[in-house]
């Protein structure tokens, strides 16, 4: 009869479990550090090679650190536009998908205006809008709310019908009316779409309102990146693009723990 170690076989065991665990988790942190640690090393490659392409990332951490106010300030600025046309584009998206839902007739009516809207160029938009509410934050608020309409529309409209066919004729042999299947059944069902497509019109509102500051605006995060790049300014320039990019991350992030908390299933 031959012996076995009990020992060698619990350790067995905890690399069977632990080990792919861990190594999964070192993967998870390791690769991106890896991959940031390179695009750093070939950024200040092309900052020394290059020195009208890129700036030196020092250059740009010195910059920011120097007066964070004015990145704040103006990073504020851009943000208020970008959210508030958010909210604009989001609401009106879900007014028009649960109408197309309900009523076939309306995606012929709205869907062409829509795509139209869509594939319209935003720095073609910026200008016209200027022109009619002036220079304040309006026009900024409107090309957010235009650039997150179309994919919560797409999303909302999506999720809507993606409904279980089981559950709809449950709640259809109930008797259960129109409002209840929606807030009940559509609604619920709809969840993943709608965060997912919130996470999208976020990243396209804060894209709008910072290309839409590239005319007719001296504030926000835009006409920083407009005037640094007149006076040829690298490091000022980088600096409002990561800035914009780093709180687009953190809001994106936003939607994404909310998802988690809200969507159990």
């Amino acid at each position: 009869m031959i012996g076995i170690d009990p020992v060698s076989v619990v350790r067995r065991r905890r690399r069977l479990v632990i080990g792919p665990r861990t190594g999964g988790a070192l993967l998870t942190v390791g690769a991106p550090l890896i991959l940031f640690l390179l695009l750093a090393l070939a950024w200040q490659w092309t900052a020394a090679t290059f020195r009208s392409v890129l700036p030196p990332i020092q250059d740009i951490v010195l910059d920011v650190a120097g007066r964070p106010d004015f990145y704040l300030e103006n990073l504020g600025v851009t943000m208020e536009a970008a959210l508030l046309g958010f909210v604009i584009g989001v609401v009106v998206a879900l007014g028009l998908a649960a109408a197309i839902v309900h009523f076939t007739f309306m995606r012929a009516a709205i869907m062409p205006l829509a795509l139209l809207l869509n594939v319209t160029p935003i720095v073609a938009i910026a200008p016209a809008l200027v022109v009619a509410f002036g220079f304040n934050q309006v026009p900024h608020i409107v090309v957010a709310a235009l650039t997150a309409f179309f994919p919560m529309l797409i999303n909302g409209i999506a999720g809507l019908r993606a409904v279980d066919p089981q559950a709809l004729e449950v709640f259809d042999a109930m008797s259960a009316s129109r409002r209840d299947v929606f807030f009940r059944l559509r609604v619920p069902s709809s969840l993943p779409f709608l965060f997912a497509g919130a996470r999208l019109a976020m990243a396209s509102a804060i894209i709008g309102a910072v290309v839409s500051e590239f005319t007719g605006s001296s504030r926000g995060i835009g006409a920083v990146i407009v005037t640094a790049t007149t006076y040829l300014n690298l490091p000022q320039m980088w600096g409002a693009i990561v800035f914009s990019a780093l709180s687009t991350l953190v809001l994106i992030g936003v939607i994404g723990l909310a998802e988690r908390l809200i969507v159990r299933w």
